[in-house]
């Protein structure tokens, strides 16, 4: 037994980060030799001779094959319309070659915290259920071997991710027991049978993201912004300013549920939920800002009106003979039996004007430039520091550190 060789070519239908798999819908193509079914050249007196023989796949249950099975797999079948997609040929020499059409929907454990800037690693594993590496080698196909043409990639387009020549990487490694290691992906697996050959597909799924910036993103913003409306609004406009500020926070609030819905529950924060979060957090302060604006307003004018009752009382009280009214500068000069034979009520109330200098129109106007600049800093920071951990800045267009790496086919 010379081993299995895989030959695939792939169709990935779905990958759907909800339920944690992805599904593919490929030709599995095994080859191995069996000199038992060696048959050399058979003359039929024919122009030429038979090399090869092709036969019906009933025959496949009569034949030793390997029992190959996908240890991540979830579910999986073979199609069978209109008749059972699989092909049997035997070589001349004992080779035999099988091709079968089957769907297979495999877990894949997706990282979320860079969403919708992720990028996704799922694999498919491909080994034998019963026989140990004493026994069977899996191998891929090698374009240097004439009995197969190599490994096949469709044109693959997904509407939710980018996929290209580099998002598919072919593996071979043998998982041995508890006192091995795992010589290709540095990781050990306890076999308490042996050792184990085991070839692993790896799909690299590049989320594309106008999607997410068209139904989150983009609203979030102009949410955001609307808010920032009722700062240019008459003060005395309670119900506009209210309703701008309910709305807006009610709107955040439907954008952040009807994210996380479309999202599996995931126990740490995503690039997503920062984002959402912030622009709520803006929307909020903006609707506090309005109540911090009317509470100013109305304690200024209470101390309008205090001062405007301490005032005329001390008038009718004792008329001060004056020819014109001194300035603070004047007051602050006058010795201290002058000041003190000034009436208690006067001072008071020159010491509150100086207390009372924050006005409600200040912090409007405050807001105006306070919120944008926040807002605008926060974007610049978050939008950097995502694409630069995503990789997706035009200086990291090159760098393949993140890009999983091709072993060699055989066995050096």
């Amino acid at each position: 037994m010379n081993g299995a060789y895989k030959q695939m070519t792939w169709d990935i239908e779905k990958n759907r980060y909800v339920l944690q798999d992805f599904t593919l819908d490929f030709y599995m193509r095994q080859t191995w030799q069996d000199p038992r079914l060696a048959f050399g050249e058979v003359d039929l007196g024919l122009p030429n001779k038979i090399s090869s023989l092709t036969v019906g796949v009933d025959y496949l249950d009569k034949l030793w094959k390997p029992d190959t099975f996908f240890p991540n797999e979830k579910r999986s079948f073979f199609h069978v319309a209109t008749t059972h997609n699989s092909f049997l040929r035997i070589d001349k020499d004992g080779t035999v070659y099988t091709s079968q059409r089957l769907t297979v929907t495999a877990t894949c454990s997706m990282k979320l915290q860079l969403f919708p800037m992720d990028s996704q690693r799922c694999k498919l594993e491909i080994e034998s259920y019963a026989y140990s590496t004493d026994e069977i080698a899996y191998y891929w196909c090698s374009r240097d071997n004439n009995n197969c043409t190599g490994i096949k990639k469709e044109e693959i387009e997904l509407p939710s991710y980018a996929f290209d020549d580099r998002n598919i990487c072919m593996n071979r490694t043998v998982f041995k027991n508890a006192s091995g290691q795992i010589a290709a992906l540095h990781a050990a697996l306890r076999q308490f049978a042996g050792s184990y050959s085991r070839l692993i597909v790896t799909f690299i799924f590049d989320r594309e993201s106008g999607f997410y910036m068209l139904q989150i993103f983009l609203p979030s913003g102009l949410v955001v912004v609307i808010s920032w409306v009722s700062f240019w609004i008459n003060r005395d406009s309670a119900p506009s300013r209210t309703i701008i500020g309910v709305m807006t926070i009610l709107t955040e609030t439907h954008l952040m549920t009807g994210t996380n819905r479309r999202l599996p529950p995931v126990s740490y924060i995503k690039a997503v939920d920062v984002y959402l979060g912030f622009s709520y957090l803006l929307v909020v302060l903006a609707l506090i800002e309005y109540a911090f604006v009317a509470y100013t307003k109305k304690k200024n004018e209470d101390r309008k009106r205090k001062e405007k009752r301490m005032g005329g009382g001390s008038e009718r009280r004792q008329p001060i003979q004056t020819p014109a009214a001194p300035d603070i500068v004047t007051d602050a000069r006058l010795a201290e039996c002058t000041c003190n034979s000034m009436p208690v009520s006067i001072i008071a109330v020159m010491q509150k004007k100086e207390k009372y200098c924050l006005r409600h129109s200040h912090i409007d106007i405050g807001s105006r430039f306070f919120f944008p600049l926040t807002f605008t800093i926060f974007n610049l920071l978050f939008w950097i520091i995502l694409l630069a951990k995503a990789k997706r800045l035009p200086f990291f267009s090159d760098i393949e550190q993140f890009r999983c790496i091709n072993f060699p086919f055989h066995d050096e």
